[in-house]
């Protein structure tokens, strides 16, 4: 059972709030206008990302799945309302401009863990919504989803028996995929955290570091300005070219003479996350590697001068596709790039498959990639000294009427890095 609404007790207003109130009402009245339009009386958001968007609730605890940290309910006709443990009211009342706060009691308890969907449920009955339409967080475009065991999600709708359960995750995404300035600054600062740790790379690299020293360094540079890590992509060594996506765990993969360096740091700032990705050569580059430079270059120039808003996402990932075409590659672009925001990956998906129309506001990393390793991929050991390994660029853009702004980026005369010891 939840108690509530609770009288702000610690804050008459959050001290701590991640963006002003002005804000808060926009966000607020922006869902709710596409929640009227799509005929959703009530949207209930389990995933913290959703959460704090909305109401600006963040917690340290959302790594503890035993326990959630806050469920946000939404209605089209009354104010948002925030449920949470008992012990998070001065987290909810200090960051938060939410005032319909209900408290979970005694929520350490296996039995009341269980019993939150049935008491979310029933708070939406008591709104008068038990056979309403209720909006979930699910739909066609990735990245969205209900991150809770499936049990409670079950027993959740099985208590709402009369209601109408619709997927809003694609709604939810019409507010999220136009960022306001506050989200393009802290999208600024967090991009601007991994330009200064690549830096802090180029003055103090030395061969034979391994890939967890390198990951270290850049990681500590990068968290005096950046609030979290996020994530990091990093390949350092020949004997991991196909292995895309890895972090910089590696102790024993010494950095070596002839080597390419992957480095995509994704580290966050008010929750939202920045990257610069940059593609090191450790040595001089050889000629074959300098022309697959080039093209990746220039693919990428390509796309960032062909966005705008009310240009396609296919027309992008064809100005890319033209210049591998162009340079005699038989190479079916994927994708070239794809938004970011609270997290790193976003829609929309910079994809030749896809036509999503760009929209002034969006935030957009443009990424264009050329792998060689054959060697690897025909077992070939004769085709070793082909492997010229990843080549690659990421940068991040705001979408704009005319064209683009690009946010802070490493700057891209340096390709290689000094091997002596």
């Amino acid at each position: 059972m939840l108690k509530g609404p609770l009288e702000r007790r610690f804050y008459p207003t959050p001290p701590h709030p991640e963006f002003p109130r002005s804000e808060f009402d926009a966000r607020i009245d922006h869902i709710k206008k596409l929640m009227e339009r799509d005929n959703i009386d009530v949207l209930v958001c389990w995933d913290s990302r959703n959460i704090r968007y909305f109401t600006g609730f963040f917690s340290a605890h959302w790594d503890a799945w035993s326990i959630q940290p806050a469920v946000c309910v939404i209605p089209r006709e009354k104010e948002p309302i925030l449920v949470i443990p008992g012990f998070f009211n001065g987290v909810a009342e200090g960051m938060t401009y939410v005032n319909d706060i209900r408290a979970q009691e005694d929520p350490h308890l296996t039995e009341r863990i269980r019993e939150l969907p049935i008491d979310v449920a029933q708070l939406i009955k008591d709104l008068g919504q038990g056979n309403g339409r209720i909006g979930y967080e699910g739909g066609r475009l990735g990245g969205m989803g209900i991150p809770r065991p499936a049990n409670d999600i079950l027993e959740f709708q099985a208590a709402l028996k009369d209601a109408a359960h619709v997927p809003a995750g694609d709604l939810i995404w019409e507010c999220r995929i136009i960022k306001s300035t506050a989200e393009i600054e802290a999208i600024s600062v967090a991009t601007e955290s991994v330009v200064e740790a690549l830096g802090e790379l180029v003055a103090n690299f030395r061969v034979g570091m391994t890939e967890r020293e390198v990951g270290i360094l850049m990681m500590k540079k990068a968290l005096e300005k950046a609030h979290d890590l996020g994530t990091f992509n990093m390949r350092c060594s020949q004997t991991r070219y196909p292995m895309v996506d890895t972090p910089p765990i590696f102790d024993a993969v010494p950095i070596c003479k002839g080597d390419r360096m992957v480095l995509e740091l994704l580290p966050t700032y008010k929750g939202y996350r920045g990257s610069c990705c940059r593609v090191f050569q450790v040595g001089e580059l050889s000629k074959e590697a300098r022309s697959s430079v080039d093209i990746v270059e220039a693919g990428q120039s390509a796309a960032i001068d062909a966005i705008c808003a009310g240009v396609t996402t296919g027309t992008i990932s064809g100005a890319v596709q033209k210049v591998f075409h162009d340079a005699g590659l038989n190479i079916e672009i994927e994708m070239v790039g794809h938004g970011v925001g609270l997290t790193g990956h976003e829609p929309p998906m910079l994809t030749a498959r896809e036509e999503t129309e760009l929209q002034e506001g969006m935030v957009l990393a443009v990424e264009v990639w050329k792998y060689d390793v054959a060697g690897f991929e025909y077992g070939d050991s004769k085709q070793a000294s082909k492997n010229l390994g990843p080549f690659g660029n990421e940068d991040l853009v705001v979408v704009t009427r005319g064209g683009c702004d690009r946010l802070p980026a490493f700057r891209k005369d340096i390709l290689s890095l000094r091997y002596n010891p």
